[in-house]
């Protein structure tokens, strides 16, 4: 029963016509900022911190702009998942992203690893690389019945999707590599305790991935950033980014990093708690 009111649930969502979803995604963001709680919170000591030398009135306003954008991605997600396949083709239709997509991440017998940040709708740049070549990608499996119907809408156009739990999904990705295929990562989360390491990220020390290092100087894969930028009311614009040094170390990794974010600040995730874990001895970087 409640495997299926959450199916209802989300094609009901899904269905919604693209400008509602961008117009929800505004009003959301508008509610998460007056509401002031932990989302404004938390992006507001991003923003203050990774750039004090921001007028205040620029700050405030990208907080707004990023809060809208965290909530037009919660509901264009299920539109993505399970919305009209007629509709997500026509998102994805871009000859001249997706052609430089395959020039960049295809014929390299190390394969290509695909980067794609919490930067505009990044669920859709996932869809982009499955339909545009294939890929295999990592993901964090979710409680409950929720988790078979997200993992099923994600994989509809052909992507392939392997759990971060354990050590099977890492290895799916190596051998991907070695058959010369693309792999997925977001190169922006905390990952989990012993695969990560400290590096500056907008001058704070981020506790970040060492997957990518590891994977790019065992296959000498390319590297390169995939994100989909929302445009107006119905459009998406896709950046296709070679980013050749972001396997050398998990310093090279966030800088590429701050580089595309400095690209659309307004459509980043700054109410993620990126910071939240810290080095030794040093504070909590939240407020409590």
């Amino acid at each position: 029963m409640k495997s299926s009111l959450s199916r209802a649930a989300l094609h009901c969502v899904g269905a919604l016509p693209t400008p509602l979803i961008r117009l929800l995604g505004a009003a959301g963001g508008w509610l998460l900022w007056w509401s002031r709680g932990r989302p404004r919170l938390t992006a507001e000591t991003h923003l203050a911190r990774c750039f004090p030398d921001l007028p205040e009135a620029t700050r405030r306003r990208l907080v707004r702009r990023s809060l809208s954008a965290f909530c037009t991605a919660a509901v264009e997600s299920p539109a993505i998942w399970f919305g009209s396949e007629r509709r997500l083709r026509r998102w994805l239709h871009a000859p001249a992203a997706a052609a430089r997509l395959r020039a960049l991440a295809d014929g390299h017998p190390g394969g290509a690893i695909v980067l794609c940040p919490h930067l505009g709708s990044w669920e859709l740049a996932g869809m982009f690389c499955a339909l545009h070549g294939g890929i295999t990608s990592l993901y964090k499996p979710q409680p409950g019945v929720v988790d078979s119907l997200i993992l099923r809408g994600r994989q509809r156009l052909g992507a392939r999707l392997v759990s971060s739990d354990g050590g099977s999904g890492v290895r799916a990705l190596l051998m991907a590599l070695r058959r010369g295929e693309r792999v997925g990562i977001l190169p922006d989360q905390d990952p989990p305790e012993g695969a990560g390491a400290f590096a500056p990220l907008f001058g704070i020390p981020a506790h970040t991935p060492t997957l990518v290092h590891g994977l790019a100087r065992r296959t000498q894969a390319r590297v390169l950033f995939c994100y989909a930028e929302r445009i107006g009311w119905r459009r998406f614009r896709f950046h296709i980014v070679p980013a050749p040094s972001a396997g050398d170390s998990v310093e090279a990794l966030n800088r590429a990093v701050e580089k595309v974010v400095l690209h659309l600040p307004g459509q980043y995730w700054w109410s993620y708690r990126r910071f939240r874990r810290r080095p030794e001895g040093q504070p909590h970087f939240y407020p409590r």
